[in-house]
């Protein structure tokens, strides 16, 4: 009988793992509406409820934002600096009247572009062409730890292993 209980828990943690997973590894694709996005989301935090998860309203909302495209920043940008506190519904109507705005406007909200008015290019020296590369690299290596260590403590949170105090997403 203990040999059946350990047989479906691990199955369970496992389902927790993957639905936590595929939260952590989904982006909202250009030109998917936020709506069908943030349920699919949805769907996938309900997947780990089920199988036992908990994950408070707090760092779902988190980990939703961390989802969204570039073209979201200055929403993303207003609920940490407004300190918003918005459930999964109110977070996806504040979320479908941003994407209302943005497309009324015809593109990004609140995007500059620049042009240059000289028609010379300037030559760009290979040291700073391998310092501009070394530096994307960098930042591509930190935003994969910063997810590495998302997951690691959210699992931490659903399988009851360690004490991790807060998760914090930037």
């Amino acid at each position: 009988m203990a040999s059946l209980q350990a047989m479906f828990m691990e199955t369970s943690t496992r389902a927790q793992f993957e639905a936590v997973k595929a939260i952590m590894n989904s982006h909202m694709k250009v030109g998917t509406l936020v709506r069908d996005h943030l349920l699919r989301i949805m769907a996938h935090f309900n997947e780990a409820e089920i199988h036992g998860s908990s994950i408070d309203q707090q760092t779902q909302v988190g980990m939703i934002l961390e989802t969204l495209p570039d073209s979201f920043i200055p929403f993303k940008t207003n609920y940490v600096l407004n300190k918003m506190d918005l459930n999964l519904t109110a977070l996806m109507n504040e979320l479908q009247t941003f994407e209302g705005m943005i497309k009324s406007k015809g593109g990004e909200a609140n995007m500059v572009v620049a042009s240059s008015s000289s028609k010379k290019k300037k030559k760009v020296s290979n040291k700073r062409k391998t310092s501009l590369k070394a530096r994307k690299r960098q930042a591509r290596q930190r935003r994969k730890l910063q997810r590495v260590e998302i997951i690691s403590t959210v699992a931490k949170k659903v399988t009851g292993r360690g004490t991790a105090k807060s998760t914090s997403i930037q």
